[in-house]
């Protein structure tokens, strides 16, 4: 079975850069898993998916959550993610209807949506906040065990 894991995300906005955090460990101490940078989580993660079983998607939210809070949305099983404020242009559920419309055949059967809620996604900074540091930390352990 074929897993992937792409990261999103804006290194430089502080917790926003969650998702490509949570990629960038997953390098150092996995390096078996695949990974991709998608960094502003646009349209090309349809292209990055194709082929495979299984895919995770890693972001940062913006919701009305305590920092650092971790949702894990299974996006093939019918359930809704949050409601979220968008940076990266287009919608993910949007993003997943155009790849299940333009490859029918050869999008995931399972999407997965891990989400951290941000706390600061306006300071110009490439460290997160403590709470989403933590989070990036869980997400990174939870990832390695639903891959092993």
């Amino acid at each position: 079975m074929r897993t992937l894991i792409i990261g999103v995300g804006n290194l430089l906005r502080t917790d926003d850069g969650a998702g490509i955090h949570v990629i960038n460990r997953l390098n150092a101490l996995h390096p078996e898993i695949e990974t991709v940078d998608a960094a502003m989580g646009s349209i090309e993660i349809i292209e990055a998916m194709r082929g495979y079983d299984t895919v995770i998607i890693v972001d940062a939210i913006e919701t009305t959550a305590e920092p650092g809070t971790i949702y894990r949305v299974n996006l093939t099983g019918g359930e809704q993610p949050p409601t979220i404020t968008h940076s990266h242009g287009t919608d993910l559920p949007t993003i997943l209807q155009l790849g299940r419309q333009l490859y029918p055949d050869e999008m995931p059967r399972e999407i997965i949506l891990l989400a951290i809620e941000a706390g600061d996604t306006t300071t110009i900074s490439d460290e997160p906040t403590r709470r989403v540091r933590d989070a990036i930390s869980q997400v990174v352990k939870t990832i390695a065990e639903l891959i092993s």
